[in-house]
């Protein structure tokens, strides 16, 4: 499946210490005390007010908790790339953190061999990420943490299109719906 280079968790783009501690408190609040129906929690601010820097941050925290699923950031320079990977990466990282998730996830590539590298996020979505979360929901404990950096540098709006369905739960199946994760996945949003 393709992974998107350099799309990870930058450990040199943290927040300085002492800094963003109101909103870091309200986000890790929220991973792990949130509504169980609400999967995602959007950052969203002007340029340069910090939201990477936080998502790097938020990640990093996870990350050395051991729940940390995934992180993704897009960058301009190489947005439509990045868009037709982001789940199979996601599902590459989830994949790598847990056995389980590897083996669910191996076996619906097994069975649908042109899954693998189409580029139709729906699909990805639903195949790569719910299906096997799902399937692993009764075994996994804690929360998972997945952020997803700089929506807005993905590309133009009609390249985000199905994206922003599929994160608000518009865009999927009812198999599919973002609403079908497991309560403990937490997706960490910036834009």
């Amino acid at each position: 499946m393709p992974y998107a280079a350099g799309a990870g968790l930058n450990t040199q783009k943290l927040c300085l210490e002492g800094t963003h501690r109101g909103i870091l408190g309200d986000i890790m609040d929220w991973i792990n005390n949130g509504d169980e129906d609400t999967h995602v929690y959007w950052l969203h601010g002007t340029a340069g007010s910090g939201k990477s820097t936080i998502a790097h941050t938020i990640a990093d925290l996870f990350r050395r908790l051991g729940r940390l699923g995934s992180f993704f950031s897009f960058d301009r320079n190489d947005a439509a790339e990045r868009h037709k990977k982001i789940f199979t990466t996601i599902a590459q990282d989830l994949a790598n953190c847990d056995p389980q998730l590897r083996k669910a996830l191996a076996t619906v590539i097994h069975h649908n061999t042109p899954l693998r590298n189409t580029s139709d996020i729906l699909q990805q979505w639903e195949e790569f990420i719910v299906k096997p979360a799902k399937a692993m929901s009764e075994a996994m404990a804690g929360p998972i943490v997945i952020v997803i950096n700089a929506l807005d540098e993905s590309g133009v709006v009609e390249s985000r299109c199905h994206l922003l369905q599929i994160l608000t739960g518009k865009g999927a199946s009812a198999d599919g719906n973002i609403s079908s994760l497991p309560p403990h996945f937490r997706i960490v949003l910036t834009s």
